[in-house]
């Protein structure tokens, strides 16, 4: 992570970001991006403070900064990325011995109990896709992105990263090389999402070993992939057939340990998250279709 590649005011070797770069380079390249990102944010806002040098940081500052980043509404996710990306800032800089104001970067509590998920109802996106599958005027991009994000519950970061070469068509199976912490999986997907990625791949004359690409040629952004899922599904967002994927799958029986294998999640407690969402889904028709459930 150089110095060019984060917006500093000021001198920006006071805060030795290339150094700082070099020193989080084991971590995957998605992490190191969401690092950069949120020092970004930061080091802006503490310039308008008046803090042009890390050496100038006190408690009070750090968390009038943190509260203003809760503030204004952002996800709780991020925040906690920006609080880790923070902390291991703080860490490197032994040479000012800022170790103690680590102490002020305390997670923001969920005072709603538990965030679960939001998701689509499954009626809702089987009848969807197969709508799109039968319109002929239909982009096959925008449907075999749609298909491929919804069959193989991929993050958006993954499905962008796919070559072609990484899905098996004859046995319907993708092979996910670039997962969350750099941890390949491969995950089965049905024929129609093979036929809607055949059927683009159709359309394509070019040479390259991307299995999606832009309008430039160039590998498809993370920004387009969320344009097109609003396009269809108006106000979601690729993770939220993510987490369709998942509760869908739960709900018709799918095991914890599958599900997690599925969603290459690391830990099992981050899979449990959808036994909630699917115990919640039960209340629903328990209070809608139990003669005394009301």
């Amino acid at each position: 992570m150089g110095a060019s590649s984060v917006v500093v005011v000021g001198d920006g070797d006071t805060w030795r970001l290339d150094d700082y770069g070099l020193s989080i380079a084991h971590l995957s390249a998605s992490t190191i991006h969401r690092y950069r990102t949120s020092l970004d944010w930061f080091i802006r806002e503490a310039a308008l403070l008046g803090i042009d040098s890390p050496a100038q940081l006190d408690i009070q500052r750090i968390r009038r900064l943190v509260s203003k980043r809760q503030a204004s509404g952002i996800a709780r996710a991020t925040i906690r990325t920006d609080l880790a990306a923070l902390s291991s800032y703080l860490r490197f800089r032994d040479d000012l011995n800022l170790a103690h104001l680590r102490l002020a970067l305390t997670r923001p509590k969920n005072t709603n109990g538990q965030h679960l998920p939001r998701t689509l109802d499954v009626a809702h996106v089987v009848d969807t896709l197969e709508r799109l599958a039968n319109d002929p005027a239909l982009s096959r991009l925008d449907y075999a992105v749609l298909e491929t994000l919804y069959d193989a519950g991929l993050r958006v970061g993954e499905l962008v990263q796919l070559d072609i070469d990484d899905v098996n068509f004859a046995d319907g199976r993708i092979h996910v090389r670039h997962g969350k912490g750099d941890k390949p999986r491969i995950v089965p997907v049905a024929e129609r999402c093979c036929v809607a990625l055949q059927q683009y791949l159709g359309t394509r004359s070019d040479t390259s070993q991307a299995l999606f690409l832009g309008a430039r040629g160039s590998r498809l952004g993370v920004r387009t992939v969320y344009r097109i899922v609003d396009r269809y599904f108006p106000g979601a967002h690729p993770h939220l057939l993510r987490h369709s994927y998942a509760t869908h799958l739960l709900e018709n029986g799918a095991d914890l340990r599958s599900l997690q294998e599925l969603l290459g999640h690391a830990r099992l407690s981050t899979t449990e998250i959808y036994t909630h969402v699917s115990h919640e889904r039960l209340a629903q028709v328990y209070r809608e279709l139990h003669p005394r459930g009301k």
